[in-house]
Formats: structure tokens, C-alpha cells, sequence
């Protein structure tokens, strides 16, 4: 085992948590690393416990969803990091976060018209609520739960 490549492997997972990918990416991105000796380092700190895919991916999931995105816009990412979740991992997190999708969808709009006044007019008022529509297909929500809690809040305002 390369005792360079381990410690700065080591440097790496000290300052944030690494997932498997992640860490062959950055390991193959130094020159003189060869693909043989970034397999025995990885090996190694698995067998030390030091690096915790889990953290990784929970903390993956709770940074989005915190950032508003659907449980199926988190899996799109994690699978380009080739990412494997569990299925109660993201009831898990949302428990712990304290809301679920429609609560993070209406947080979503609260904070998109919390700085705009509703406009009265009929057609306008149809322009912001196509507007945020969009940004909440963006974040991956479908358009129908979307819909339905903006409608409700628009109604309310």
C-alpha cells in the first residue's frame, strides 16, 4: 500500500466525508497515483472504518432536501455518484428535518412570494403562479402536488 496516497487519503476524509466515488475521483486526479494502489488505499479504509459511505450518503440527503429538491431529483444525483440509497433512508431524514415533501414544497413557495405582493389581477396572478410552477418542477416536485399546495396558499394570500 502506498503510504502517500493513504495519508493524504486520511487528510481528505478529516476535513468532510467522502463517498467511495468521490474519493477515486479525487485520488485519480493527482498524477503519479496509479488505479492498482488507489484500490489497496480505498480497501484500507474501509477496513478501518474511516471511510463511512452511510454519513456520506445521509448527509447527501439532507443537504438537498434541506435545499428544497424531491426525493426523486436526490436519487438523479446520488445515482451520477453512484450513490445506492435505502428506502427508509429518506423517511428517516425527513423525520429527523421535521417535514416532508408537501411541507417542503409549500416552504418553497412561502419563500418565493414572501418579497412579492400578490397582484390582483387575474392574468398576473396567473404569470407569478406559472412562474413558481416552474422553479417547483425545477426542484423536481411534480406538477400536480405543486399545483395543489399553491393553489392553497395563493387562495389564502
Amino acid at each position: 500500500m502506498n503510504q502517500r496516497i493513504y495519508n493524504y487519503s486520511i487528510h481528505l476524509l478529516a476535513r468532510r466525508d467522502y463517498s467511495e466515488f468521490k474519493l477515486r475521483v479525487k485520488l485519480r486526479s493527482k498524477k503519479d497515483n496509479l488505479p492498482h494502489e488507489i484500490d489497496e488505499v480505498i480497501l484500507k479504509l474501509k477496513e478501518n472504518s474511516l471511510l463511512r459511505e452511510e454519513n456520506y450518503r445521509r448527509l447527501f440527503i439532507r443537504k438537498w432536501m434541506l435545499k428544497g429538491e424531491s426525493e426523486d431529483k436526490i436519487r438523479r444525483r446520488g445515482f451520477l455518484e453512484k450513490l445506492e440509497f435505502q428506502e427508509d433512508e429518506f423517511r428517516q431524514i425527513e423525520k429527523e428535518l421535521g417535514f416532508d415533501e408537501s411541507e417542503s414544497i409549500e416552504k418553497l413557495v412561502l419563500k418565493k412570494i414572501r418579497s412579492k405582493e400578490i397582484p390582483k389581477d387575474p392574468q398576473e396572478k396567473f404569470k407569478l403562479r406559472d412562474k413558481i410552477l416552474r422553479f417547483l418542477i425545477s426542484k423536481g416536485h411534480s406538477y400536480e402536488d405543486s399545483k395543489k399546495v399553491l393553489v392553497n396558499i395563493l387562495k389564502d394570500h
